[in-house]
């Protein structure tokens, strides 16, 4: 039984800190997430609270310093003139810098001493221990390891240096990621770029340094270009062979308690970094494939539930510019739904409050058709942070769902909880009905019973899953006890 422990009222509405790189992030293989960057992915789950608000690092585990390249000039310069050569690893986390700009000076302070641990604690493992860690500046956010002579005196040969960037991007954006998941809503872009320069007695080692940086600084934009080149190549290749999975999340009446639908969400390839919806739609969009990759998450959530039992709602995410697919509609759509069994009615469309507001004309055109079908529109995220009630409500959404940041510790917030009884008396006013989204705790689902929401999902219930889970498999909670003993 989870027991219910009281908190403190709060108005902070921030994230309280990092998820330090020694902690593993809960159940990885279904993470995901709604937002990324300036796209919202319509097919991720919705992440465990140690993925949303994980605690600030402890202040004990900021320590390392690393000194400025200009700073450690001698000593680089003896590096060149030792070896006769010397070759620079150059890692640019400038675009981690959005975290100041949305969360502040000091919770971007703790990014980078977290990140500059990740990067001095290579030596030894991705690089080697004598290798020399420095940063563009105090406080930089670009570091410059450069690299000591190679085992048996070898010099660096062909390939050597951009198979070692290779090894550790792939590091560093998996640690990275752990430690900015609270705050970047899609992969956090670190780029590495290398150079290798020869020592010359007619150039003054200042120079050629100096060279040797601008060299892997453009090497790293080079490098980039390949990343998305290579990530884009893999991404069509997915689409082609539709190398993806459709797994679904129950919707919960929260007084009977019982299921009344499931959420469809997509997987990429398992095992690999495109089994993430963050990933995967990140890419689409750098891409150019959200439309290419929407259509068929879409088709394939479609599929996927033809053995839905008649009393079920499907909820199936999409993107406005999406909806709008020609060749989905008409003769094609109503023989399609006929081969799955599924009757329009019990189909539900979400999109994301911001995507309907900022594609309203279109989308609201484009929808028409579908709710003219018998096909309902759930708005999502509602209470994220976007303003536009009055387009809202002319879509004449049959629900509005509750942002999983509103739910998360609403108990404890005063402010959640009013946002939410205005979003209930909007429900109500327009015939809608509201689903809280992303409930983990019983404290927070017996808040939300206390406000009269009906309708949610979370893992306090139940994780997605391939299958329909039914009841049996649904941690449930004794409707004559108190909502704060929930059996988990």
């Amino acid at each position: 039984m989870v027991k219910s422990a009281k908190k403190s009222e709060s108005v902070d509405l921030e994230p309280t800190g990092i998820l330090t790189d020694d902690q593993e992030p809960e159940a990885s293989a279904n993470a995901g997430a709604k937002v990324i960057g300036s796209i919202f992915s319509p097919y991720g789950d919705r992440l465990p609270r140690s993925r949303i608000e994980p605690e600030r690092p402890h202040p004990a585990v900021m320590t390392k310093e690393v000194a400025t390249y200009r700073e450690k000039f001698s000593e680089i310069k003896q590096m060149l003139f030792d070896n006769q050569s010397l070759a620079l690893l150059y890692i640019d986390a400038s675009r981690l810098s959005q975290i100041e700009n949305d969360y502040g000076s000091q919770i971007y302070e703790d990014v980078l001493q977290l990140l500059t641990n990740i990067v001095v604690d290579m030596r030894g493992l991705q690089t080697r221990h004598d290798d020399l860690v420095t940063v563009n500046e105090k406080h930089g956010d670009i570091f410059l390891i450069f690299l000591s002579k190679k085992r048996q005196d070898k010099p660096f040969g062909r390939g050597d240096l951009e198979n070692l960037a290779d090894r550790v991007h792939a590091h560093l954006a998996k640690r990275i990621y752990r430690m900015t998941c609270s705050y970047l809503r899609g992969r956090p872009k670190v780029t590495i770029g290398y150079s290798l320069v020869l020592h010359n007695p007619l150039i003054k080692n200042e120079r050629l340094i100096l060279k040797l940086i601008d060299e892997a600084r453009r090497m790293a934009h080079i490098q980039a270009y390949r990343l998305e080149v290579k990530n884009k190549e893999l991404l069509q290749e997915i689409i082609l062979k539709e190398d993806l999975r459709t797994v679904f999340q129950p919707i919960m009446n929260l007084r009977d308690p019982s299921i009344v639908g499931y959420e469809a969400l997509t997987r990429g390839p398992a095992g690999t970094e495109f089994e993430s919806p963050y990933t995967l739609f990140d890419i689409a969009d750098e891409s150019d494939l959200l439309f290419e990759l929407d259509r068929l998450c879409r088709r394939k959530a479609l599929q996927s539930a033809a053995d839905l039992g008649a009393e079920y709602k499907l909820f199936v995410n999409t993107l406005p510019m999406t909806i709008r697919d020609p060749e989905f509609r008409g003769h094609w759509m109503i023989k399609f739904l006929e081969g799955m069994k599924l009757d329009p009615s019990r189909i539900v469309f979400e999109v994301t409050e911001r995507l309907a507001i900022e594609n309203y004309n279109l989308f609201l055109e484009a929808m028409n058709y579908f709710t003219d079908m018998g096909i309902a529109v759930a708005v999502d995220d509602m209470g994220a942070g976007y303003s536009g009630l009055e387009k809202i409500v002319h879509l004449k959404p049959a629900y509005l769902k509750f942002d999983i940041l509103m739910v998360r510790d609403i108990n404890a917030s005063f402010v959640k909880r009013e946002m939410l009884k205005a979003i209930l008396s909007l429900a109500d006013n327009v015939g809608a009905h509201v689903i809280a989204e992303g409930i983990e705790t019983a404290e927070e689902l017996e808040t939300l019973l206390d406000l009269g929401v009906v309708y949610g999902q979370g893992f306090l219930f139940s994780r997605a899953q391939r299958e329909f889970v039914d009841m049996s498999a649904i941690n449930t909670f004794d409707d004559t006890a108190a909502p704060s003993q929930v059996t988990v």
